[in-house]
């Protein structure tokens, strides 16, 4: 019958004895290790990995999309199939594909001789670091 109750332990009891430790991998000082550390903040920050999104394509806000839909200067984009061999074919200009397909901008700055589209005001906004106050 012991075995199903509980024993006494006291719960409020506190252990002043702990020590904590940080982290400091093999071959480094903790102040060798803090500049390594520093260093490294210092580089992934030159290095901006979000500028270009998830997939190497240069994207444009939700909002501008819509705007630019409703004046008629856009259009849903559709995946084209087998576009490379296409383009090569000479049925398909390079401009045809979706940005998001061929890795490029959504304003076709990356074709040359492509008719570029227009920025609106809030692509301006989104482009110069307007996505991040909404954050």
């Amino acid at each position: 019958a012991s075995a199903f109750q509980s024993s006494s332990i006291n719960i409020h009891q506190r252990n002043n004895n702990v020590i904590l430790n940080a982290y400091i991998p093999d071959g480094f000082t903790k102040e060798s290790y803090a500049k390594f550390k520093e260093q490294e903040k210092k580089k992934q920050q030159k290095q901006n990995l979000g500028r270009m999104g998830p997939k190497g394509f240069k994207s444009r806000s939700f909002q501008s999309f819509q705007e630019a839909l409703e004046r008629g200067e856009a259009d849903h984009l559709m995946p084209v199939f087998n576009a490379k061999e296409r383009v090569r074919r000479g049925e398909l200009r390079q401009e045809d594909i979706p940005y998001m397909q061929r890795g490029g901008a959504w304003d076709n700055a990356d074709v040359k001789g492509a008719k570029k589209n227009k920025w609106l005001k809030s692509d301006k906004d989104y482009a110069s670091g307007g996505y991040k106050k909404e954050q």
